[in-house]
């Protein structure tokens, strides 16, 4: 039987050579990592010197909510401090006016832009008030909402009770939707009863999202019906809930991988760049799925 010793001479060998393929493979992982986190953010960063760039002008108003919390993001993930220059601006929806939350999907009138447009649901994490204490407040209005125009066949929104008998559903009105879910169970306790209840939601919502993306990774703004034009804007939303579920944990791959990154192939290879510069709310948008999609963890 061989000593000790001259096992220790056949077994160390074995073991360098597979904690050198661990090491190995952990840096590819990483360096895999670093370049994916660079190519999501390089496709979107002249977009945000330029807009920057002309806001610094004057050439800007109030920001766009959603603007406002993508450059905040980006801001984040991409060390841009000038980026937070938009914690201190205005945004428009501050100044829009909108029934008291007591009031909203109590009756049998219910619209759920009463409640995807209010200015709390989409404060930043980061400026005067509080984003998360902000959209927690929406809780039992959005709860209310969920329950009048949810449809529980299609795993979809309406926009109001009228449109139940309408044919389609609006993508942009969903994939605000989808992303506002991703807000609520963010602003939530773990424990919270309601918190659990909008991850099912978004999870159903995932389903039926990720089934009517078409085949060359956009959504059309109407969902399910291929003769409509596709829509940039809300796609680059659905990207970034999706993707968001994948690196919270909230969705399996087989979930939402693939057509994330189908979703993001699609926009970042988009030519449409004049959108991204003339719709504020479309590059929040757009700088949403690259800051998730540059945070990867899978």
């Amino acid at each position: 039987m061989p000593s000790a010793w001259l096992r220790s001479l056949v077994v160390l060998p074995v073991l360098c050579s597979l904690l050198s393929s661990v090491a190995s493979g952990v840096a590819a992982q990483d360096l895999s990592s670093t370049t994916w986190s660079e190519e999501a953010l390089s496709a979107v960063r002249p977009l945000v010197r330029q807009h920057l760039a002309r806001r610094e002008r004057g050439e800007h108003g109030p920001i766009e909510p959603l603007l406002a919390l993508g450059l905040e993001a980006y801001g984040v993930s991409d060390g841009a401090t000038n980026a937070s220059m938009s914690r201190s601006a205005p945004t428009n929806s501050d100044a829009m006016s909108f029934p008291p939350l007591a009031e909203v999907c109590v009756a049998s009138a219910c619209d759920a832009p009463s409640i995807l447009e209010r200015p709390e649901l989409w404060r930043q994490t980061s400026g005067p008030a509080d984003g998360p204490a902000s959209v927690a407040t929406l809780d039992p209005a959005f709860r209310r909402m969920a329950l009048a125009l949810f449809d529980r066949d299609a795993l979809l929104f309406h926009s109001n009770a009228g449109a139940r008998e309408a044919v389609g559903f609006d993508t942009h009105l969903n994939a605000i939707a989808f992303a506002a879910l991703t807000r609520m169970i963010d602003a939530l306790p773990a424990e919270s009863m309601a918190r659990l209840e909008y991850v099912a939601l978004y999870r159903e919502m995932a389903r039926a999202i990720t089934r009517l993306q078409s085949s060359e990774g956009w959504w059309r703004q109407t969902l399910g019906d291929d003769t409509t034009p596709h829509d940039p804007a809300a796609s680059a939303l659905i990207v970034f809930a999706l993707t968001w579920g994948l690196n919270t944990g909230m969705l399996s791959f087989n979930e939402g991988e693939t057509a994330a990154l189908r979703g993001w192939d699609a926009l970042s290879g988009s030519t449409q760049r004049e959108l991204w510069t003339i719709d504020d709310a479309a590059l929040g948008s757009l700088l949403l799925a690259a800051t998730q999609i540059a945070g990867r963890q899978w």
